[in-house]
């Protein structure tokens, strides 16, 4: 049984302005920094997925813990270059809810949203 309670989905993205050979450089950095943030934070079975101009991540985390997320968040924007940018999705696999970060260098911002169990009045049903 899986014991873990939380999906995190994460996107990086790279400024224009930087070169190929250190927007690799960049990479490679990131994707070693992460790796120790997150095994602290107790992410599990991470996965990165390069893509050229963005960097993508998914792990697990065992359990719902807001301020786990913020660390995280705050651990990695610490790490930012200038020219990189993020965000990180909690996603409960409950269903219950999803919380989302913006990073910059230095800085983070957060957003929480309940996920409804039944549909809003205002969503757009199939077309016939």
């Amino acid at each position: 049984m899986d014991k873990n309670q939380c999906e995190v989905f994460a996107q990086f993205t790279y400024a224009d302005s930087l070169t190929y050979d250190e927007l690799l450089n960049a990479e490679s950095a990131l994707m070693a920094r992460l790796e120790h943030i997150l095994a602290d934070a107790g992410g599990q079975h991470l996965d990165f997925t390069p893509l050229g101009d963005m960097l993508r991540f998914q792990c697990a985390l065992e359990s719902l813990d807001l301020e786990n997320f913020r660390d995280i968040a705050a651990s990695i924007a610490a790490i930012l270059p200038d020219g990189i940018k993020g965000r990180l999705l909690f996603l409960d696999k409950s269903l219950s809810g999803l919380y989302l970060f913006w990073l910059r260098k230095g800085q983070w911002r957060q957003g929480m949203w309940p996920v409804p169990l039944d549909a809003p009045e205002d969503t757009t049903p199939p077309s016939a």
